[in-house]
């Protein structure tokens, strides 16, 4: 298995290095190239793409859809170079980077000082928006993160993560250590879009039932915490501009599950809103109607 990760290992520090010595310039002809090797030829899950985006987008074209899949597999390349690019990044290039559109919403939730939930996506590039909250608020963003099976990457991440003093939570551990970052008055980022299990929490997510965890949720109803919706979507310049927005859900009224539902919902619809304006930046391999 070792060997299997190293293999995975020396294909991604490859791939990174190759297309990433001429500068972040070149990241759309590269896109281009490794969107051509993983929709055109690999073919690395293609079904699932054409699937989702047929079920978001019934009113598209057989042609159309494959049109929008191929820019979906260019921009999760441009993330992936980004990201790459991020583990020498100086703290400028973060910043310039990240249009912090609205950001005066999230220093004003922060400044309340009852810790702060920050809900993102992946959407656009979802790792930049963690460490460009970190670099303008000047305070340690706790991340909550998946451990990746491969300990080389795995390495990788991590290092790129913390560079800039933010601090990760892995998922095991998270819902007790949430908690308690939450009421020692500090901020957490959550990627909330994964698949929930089959017996999840429903909502309605382009016009199909989809399932969702309750986590987030519950934390944020418990310690009633601020929680801003934050994206980041790629402009034309190669920049992003921040989607900020507060999920508001103190009139949520109904039993626990009830309320959990209702929140889930509203992330869900703020999130498929940016969707509709960039169909080719959410992360459309994912799996999310497999039940």
């Amino acid at each position: 298995m070792l060997n299997k990760y190293k293999i995975e290992y020396s294909l991604l520090i490859s791939l990174g290095n190759i297309f990433t010595r001429f500068g972040s310039n070149s990241f759309i002809f590269a896109s281009r190239i490794l969107a051509i090797i993983f929709f055109s030829i690999i073919r690395i899950r293609r079904k699932v793409v054409l699937k989702n985006l047929s079920i978001a987008f019934p009113e598209k074209t057989k042609t159309e859809l494959k049109k929008l899949a191929f820019k979906n597999y260019q921009s999760i390349a441009i993330a992936f170079l980004e990201i790459f690019s991020f583990r020498s990044s100086p703290r400028s290039v973060i910043k310039n980077k990240f249009i912090a559109k609205d950001f005066g919403l999230i220093e004003q939730k922060y400044a309340e000082n009852n810790g702060l939930i920050l809900l993102t996506a992946h959407f656009g590039n979802w790792e930049l928006g963690a460490l460009a909250v970190g670099i303008n608020l000047k305070e340690s963003i706790n991340v909550l993160v998946k451990k990746q099976k491969n300990p080389y990457v795995s390495d990788i991440l991590n290092k790129m993560r913390e560079r800039f003093g933010n601090k990760q939570i892995f998922l095991g551990v998270s819902v007790k250590e949430l908690y308690k970052t939450i009421i020692n008055k500090k901020a957490v980022g959550i990627v909330g879009d994964q698949r929930g299990k089959r017996d999840g929490i429903i909502v309605n997510f382009f016009g199909k039932e989809t399932s969702t965890f309750p986590g987030t949720a519950a934390i944020a109803l418990k310690t009633k915490c601020p929680v801003i919706v934050l994206l980041c979507a790629r402009q034309f310049n190669g920049s992003y501009e921040s989607i900020i927005e507060e999920l508001r859900y103190d009139d949520i009224q109904g039993s626990k599950e009830e309320k959990i539902q209702e929140f889930n919902q509203r992330y869900m619809l703020i999130l498929e809103k940016a969707v509709k304006k960039y169909p080719e930046q959410w992360f459309w391999m994912h799996n999310i109607w497999k039940y």
